[in-house]
């Protein structure tokens, strides 16, 4: 057995559950596999459904944010507005989403979803197994484990926006 506290990368062997470098090891492991298989839900559920993966990110979006304006949307995330608008007129005709005169600037419009709830039987399942795991949870661990989530999505943020501003960088 190895002396070395920090097993490499990807490495997938069982971890000493003390040691802090392995949990993190372990926990961003567990991430990796985590958005792998969301990755393959999210296409399934698209092909069912007629829809790009990216359509779906969108009514995502705009059903857990609530109406906002092209723009904003396409800042929120972080698509070029030309494609967003691409995105809203493919999803528009679809009648997946509809765009409103803004009531505070009738120059602007708001993009509001009409057709989420149309994808709720494709997710049904998934939240029904969810559910399930949650109600055995402690209200304790539930609150450590959003608590854990909730960071690492605001760091996971910090980091493509660092990627993100060392590409505009390398374009200037």
């Amino acid at each position: 057995m190895s002396n070395r506290s920090t097993p490499p990368t990807g490495s997938s062997h069982v971890k000493r559950s003390g040691d802090n470098a392995d949990a993190a090891e372990g926990l961003r492991n567990a991430l990796r596999e985590l958005r792998i298989q969301l990755a393959m839900n999210t296409r399934r559920v698209a092909a069912a459904s007629g829809l790009r993966e990216s359509d779906l990110d969108v009514l995502d979006v705009l059903d857990r944010f609530g109406p906002q304006s092209p723009t904003g949307l396409a800042r929120r995330m972080g698509i070029h507005a030309a494609t967003m608008t691409g995105v809203l007129t493919r999803l528009e005709s679809a009648g997946w989403l509809v765009r409103r005169r803004d009531v505070t600037d009738r120059r602007s419009v708001q993009i509001e979803s009409t057709g989420f709830d149309r994808l709720s039987d494709l997710y049904r399942d998934a939240n029904t197994r969810l559910d399930a795991i949650a109600a055995e949870l402690s209200p304790h661990d539930g609150a450590v484990i959003l608590g854990y989530l909730r960071q690492v999505g605001v760091e996971v943020q910090t980091a493509t926006t660092s990627i993100a501003d060392g590409e505009q960088g390398r374009r200037a």
